[in-house]
């Protein structure tokens, strides 16, 4: 079975365009000026430009974490490609957070840093800035952990299932 499929490079490349085209749009948008609400106080978008790492961390380092991206994304394919689980939730989880490590990779590579945007919160209480490719990473980050349970799951319950079997004289 081909892990790369249609399926697979249709959602890498829509998670990545998606990322493409906001990111876009927040720099001609929200660039020259302080951003706007969506939802009140909860939901507010404004540029922002992270020269570091997740969550703003290690700013003014974008090569190393330039580095480090493509490390991830170069590991995450070899180990896709070669691991014997599959699925569609694995599948799907997997590509996604390419999808999103891609999109950040592009804008480390055309940008001095990754444009950031989206800010949630309820008055001083704000979640760090971040943009779609970082929300596809997150989310792929979730149905890949869910991924793998069910993958131990299913493992713990053919184990139980081999040695209930009586063996054979």
């Amino acid at each position: 079975m081909n892990k790369i499929n249609k399926k697979f490079i249709m959602i890498l490349a829509g998670v990545w365009l998606f990322d493409f085209l906001t990111k876009i749009w927040a720099v001609q948008a929200l660039k020259s000026n302080s951003g706007f609400s969506v939802i009140g106080d909860y939901l507010r978008f404004h540029y922002v430009l992270n020269r570091g790492g997740i969550f703003g961390i290690g700013q003014g380092n974008p090569m190393f974490f330039q580095v480090l991206t493509g490390i991830a994304i170069l590991f995450l394919v070899i180990y896709y490609i070669r691991t014997h689980e599959s699925g569609p939730l694995f599948e799907t989880s997997v590509s996604m957070i390419l999808g999103g490590a891609l999109g950040n990779f592009t804008d480390r590579f055309f940008r001095p840093g990754v444009v950031d945007f989206i800010d949630m919160g309820l008055g001083d209480h704000r979640w760090p800035t971040y943009n779609i490719a970082d929300a596809f990473i997150s989310i792929g980050a979730v149905l890949l952990a869910i991924a793998f349970y069910q993958f131990e799951k299913e493992y713990k319950l053919q184990q139980k299932t081999e040695k209930a079997k009586p063996e054979k004289s």
